[in-house]
């Protein structure tokens, strides 16, 4: 047991997210697919824009949905459930007759993956130690990026193919994931957090026992033993004393703050460029001069990126901390983002073959510096914020803002690269740059702390006696607005 086992339940409870990450991928090839418009009756741009934003519709439902029932069920049963809608959306895009049959496919695919988006992070963020927490709540974009890169690769060998397997396989794929998912998670653990907050203490000890246990099988008790009174001291805190009820997320100043942050973090991820670059790559390349089956092999090429530096920011991760990583990602994409637009406007549609080349060179990096820390880092700082009570609804209500604006701009990106070409890229650059700022001077670091003590970064009281993180920063003493301990004595006595 041990580390070991805690990083493979993190692995394994993202493997939806490997779904995610490939359906969003998958739909750019397919798009791409001579045989694919062909069947459909060569749909207008707008038809076009609505299959992929479909997607993100659905997403952006689940996403709200997750945060209920990720409370109601569990976070393990609520991944369950996705999975199998993930399987059946799936099935329906597969076997798609008509565009009616696979937009409707799209929206239930959407919608399992706007489950899983909302509560994997959180419960791999509730079953991590704090030294790693970051690595581990980031293996979910891991699993997404990985999947976006399959399903570019994917795409490129069944091109091959004759007749409409050229676009039915590669969708059809996505079934496998889901069906490992669903048999799979009847040997994942609860959310040991999950099972205090609904009173399964001897379980919820177990469970710890085991995630946190040695290397050589023999439970550190003692270190599981402190993290479930800690976490129990302030969940019978919070729901006695400091959370009353869901609408604390919006009345409590720190609460307020918390979820500015949040919802603020997912606007800037949907607002760097990175979703209008993955989704219309294949036209992107085009306009630069790259034509037939390149277009997909540079897809594939420009897939890889993302995974490869995505891992590499999973490396430093829980040393640097979550928000250098923000910043200085967000400067380099403002650069980057620049010299998308000057190369654009000068060499797409030219003659010039080098300048071509510098254009796509721009897009394979901007798809690594956006993996060195927006990527992986998203998902983690989301679910780190938001006290235990609040976490679920929180982490969906701040996914929702995301999607919707994610939802927004693959809607309006082929009509606005239509009107004004190189120059929508200005939005992104300008975006980016407030993005970097925000990050410098709003946004608290979180490493290495347990969820329970970033409490304390907000100011709000604590009611634990002894801190398990390995940043254990003591709040300053007799200052306005300082948190402070909590008795615990009297509060939770009769649990």
């Amino acid at each position: 047991m041990g580390r070991g086992y805690t990083i493979g339940c993190a692995v394994f409870a993202t493997v939806g997210s490997l779904i995610y990450g490939y359906d969003s991928g998958i739909i750019s090839t397919t798009l791409g697919q001579k045989s694919f418009p062909r069947y459909f009756n060569y749909p207008s741009d707008d038809l076009t824009g609505a299959i992929v934003s479909t997607y993100s519709g659905g997403q952006g439902i689940g996403n709200l949905v997750g945060g209920y029932l990720g409370d109601r069920l569990g976070r393990k049963r609520t991944i369950w459930l996705a999975a199998t809608l993930a399987l059946v959306g799936a099935i329906l895009q597969t076997a798609a007759t008509h565009i009616a049959m696979l937009m409707v496919g799209r929206v239930v695919a959407g919608f399992a993956i706007g489950l899983v988006y909302a509560v994997s992070s959180i419960y791999n963020a509730e079953i991590s130690p704090p030294r790693i927490r970051g690595m581990l709540v980031g293996l979910q974009t891991q699993l997404i990026s990985s999947g976006y890169a399959l399903a570019n690769w994917i795409g490129v060998f069944c091109s091959f193919a004759s007749g409409d397997t050229a676009w039915r396989l590669p969708l059809g794929i996505q079934c496998i994931p889901a069906i490992i998912l669903i048999v799979g998670l009847f040997k994942l653990p609860e959310s040991p957090r999950w099972l205090i907050q609904v009173g399964r203490y001897d379980e919820a000890r177990a469970v710890l026992e085991r995630l946190h246990g040695g290397d050589d099988g023999e439970p550190e008790a003692d270190f599981a033993q402190r993290e479930f009174e800690q976490v129990k001291q302030q969940l019978d805190y919070e729901r006695e004393v400091s959370i009353k009820s869901f609408w604390d997320l919006f009345t409590k100043k720190s609460n307020r703050r918390r979820l500015a942050l949040g919802v603020m973090l997912m606007i800037f991820l949907q607002t760097s460029g990175i979703n209008v670059v993955n989704y219309y790559q294949t036209s992107i390349f085009a306009g630069v001069g790259v034509e037939g089956r390149d277009v997909l092999w540079l897809s594939a090429g420009y897939g890889m990126m993302g995974p490869i530096a995505n891992a590499i920011c999973l490396l430093y991760v829980d040393r640097v901390g979550r928000k250098k990583p923000l910043a200085w990602s967000c400067v380099a994409l403002c650069i980057n983002m620049i010299l998308i637009l000057v190369f654009t406007k000068e060499y797409a549609g030219s003659s010039n073959e080098v300048g071509q080349g510098f254009t796509i060179a721009w897009l394979f990096l901007f798809s690594v510096l956006f993996s060195l820390g927006f990527n992986a880092l998203q998902l983690v700082y989301v679910s780190e914020i938001f006290p235990m009570g609040l976490r679920s609804k929180a982490t969906a209500i701040c996914a929702f803002f995301g999607t919707g604006v994610g939802l927004l701009f693959n809607q309006i990106s082929p009509r606005a690269f239509d009107a004004i070409g190189y120059k929508y890229y200005a939005v992104f650059i300008a975006c980016d740059a407030v993005a970097a700022a925000s990050f410098f001077l709003f946004y608290p670091e979180t490493k290495g702390k347990s969820l329970e003590e970033i409490a304390e970064i907000f100011g709000d009281s604590v009611a634990y006696q002894e801190k398990v993180g390995d940043v254990a920063t003591p709040a300053p003493a007799d200052t306005e607005g300082a948190p402070e301990k909590v008795d615990t004595r009297e509060v939770g006595k009769s649990s």
